[in-house]
């Protein structure tokens, strides 16, 4: 089992990570979609895709050993688990998907590989007070874009501005930060947490 990382961030928070090492056929015996899931997966015409989609529904099998719940989406896209009190998330890249979910409130997670290309698109969500940080460096950039993800995906109810309503703070060393998100001059704080291994970013925000 290609388990890539599974770990608490704290006792109310954790994800998991799978890499991919199987086919399609694998992954399919080893996560058994229902019905529903598999008309789900029957609309991504790309394989790859279907491998990351039940690669990021195994890690969150992970973190819910031997419990029954069914996943569904809101009106906004936003993923919700049929467990009380459970906030999740999940995300997917390249040979990688990932899960998380929070005891305490909604819950954020992105996924990312390292790429050049990010600092042709950084003045699309970069905020003026991330700039003096990020230096135009592509791993800064990136830990940015992450967490603007994991932020986005946390919100899960409208659509935000990656540039004005999304700011991240500079990491510290234990890279940790806070996240804001903005609303009708409202700011809403939470935690931003990322870890790295190898050209993979993983960001949480709860």
């Amino acid at each position: 089992m290609p388990l890539f990382l599974k770990a608490n961030i704290t006792e109310e928070v954790c994800f998991a990570i799978w890499k991919i090492e199987e086919s399609e056929a694998e992954l399919t015996q080893l996560y058994k979609p229902s019905r529903a899931e598999s008309e789900v997966l029957a609309t991504f015409k790309v394989e790859m895709k279907r491998r990351e989609w039940l690669s990021s529904r195994l890690a969150l099998k992970i973190l819910f050993p031997d419990q029954d719940y069914e996943v569904n989406k809101d009106a906004f896209g936003k993923p919700h688990i049929s467990l009380e009190g459970v906030g999740i998330s999940i995300s997917h890249t390249k040979d990688f998907g990932a899960a998380a979910y929070s005891l305490t409130g909604p819950i954020g997670i992105d996924i990312e590989h390292d790429r050049d290309q990010i600092t042709r698109i950084s003045h699309k969500f970069l905020h003026p007070t991330e700039k003096p940080w990020a230096e135009n460096q592509v791993d800064k950039l990136t830990q940015i874009w992450c967490a603007k993800e994991a932020l986005y995906k946390l919100h899960g109810r409208t659509q935000l501005i990656f540039a004005d309503q999304l700011v991240v703070g500079q990491p510290n060393p234990q890279q940790r930060a806070n996240g804001q998100i903005i609303e009708s001059g409202i700011s809403s704080v939470f935690n931003v947490q990322w870890l790295k291994e190898a050209d993979l970013n993983c960001c949480l925000a709860y």
